[in-house]
């Protein structure tokens, strides 16, 4: 009594009782784990499914004797990168200050 009082009772627990929670922390943990797993897994299997829907669309016109170039969505723009124009606060453009050089 004294022990569990002081200790919160934990070394008045059997050890087989301090190994179940153990498991039993281990288990949840990989229950959360497999859940995000899980949502990863469903994601890339819509991506999937929606890249198979796009490349059938494209094989049906190919094969009913349409001959166009399918538009490839890109994320990130390779070409032509322009830095961002400053603006104001009130939104219009900022002009850039002019840069006096030494010779």
């Amino acid at each position: 009594m004294f022990f569990s009082r002081i200790f919160g009772g934990s070394l008045a627990e059997p050890r087989y009782i301090r190994r179940t929670r153990a498991y039993l922390q281990e288990a949840r943990m990989a229950m959360l784990e497999h859940s995000i797993a899980a949502e990863y897994y469903q994601s890339s299997a819509e991506m999937y499914a929606e890249r198979a829907a796009r490349l059938e669309d494209e094989l049906r016109a190919w094969e009913h004797g349409e001959r166009r170039v399918p538009e490839v969505p890109h994320r990130h723009q390779v070409y032509g990168y322009a830095p961002p124009k400053p603006v104001a606060m009130d939104g219009t453009a900022v002009q850039p200050a002019a840069v006096v050089r030494a010779a």
